[in-house]
């Protein structure tokens, strides 16, 4: 229903709203995260998260690494990359990019990641 406010801390969450006005979150690895409602506002800690939302008007931020998003026109999606540090051992952020659904340069229904600090498609 409208409003809903979803949250998830394990790892392989699969959460879905028809909504309109969902609050998703989720900070496990692996999420699956689908919205076919308008003004989700989807957000993802964990690592390979997979967001899309089909409503309009939406906001997705993907943190973790190797995440992908999609979105309808209207929307807007922020994605990171990491890399992994040879002289501190642990993989540290890289990069954080937000970007707007305009149907031309970020394409609307089309899934994306961030490498070398760009939206790229990617089949996902």
């Amino acid at each position: 229903g409208d409003y809903a406010q979803i949250g998830s801390s394990g790892d392989y969450a699969k959460i879905g709203s028809i909504g309109d006005y969902a609050q998703i979150g989720s900070s496990g690895d692996y999420a699956k995260i689908g919205s076919s409602g308008n003004y989700a506002q989807i957000g993802s800690s964990g690592n390979y998260a997979k967001i899309n939302s089909t409503g309009e008007y939406s906001v997705i931020m993907c943190a973790g690494k190797d995440s992908a998003a999609k979105a309808k026109a209207g929307s807007w999606i922020t994605l990171s990359e990491w890399v992994y540090d040879k002289e501190k051992g642990i993989t540290i952020h890289k990069c954080v990019k937000t970007e707007y659904v305009d149907g031309k340069r970020i394409k609307e229904d089309t899934w994306y990641k961030l490498k070398n600090g760009e939206f790229v498609e990617v089949n996902v």
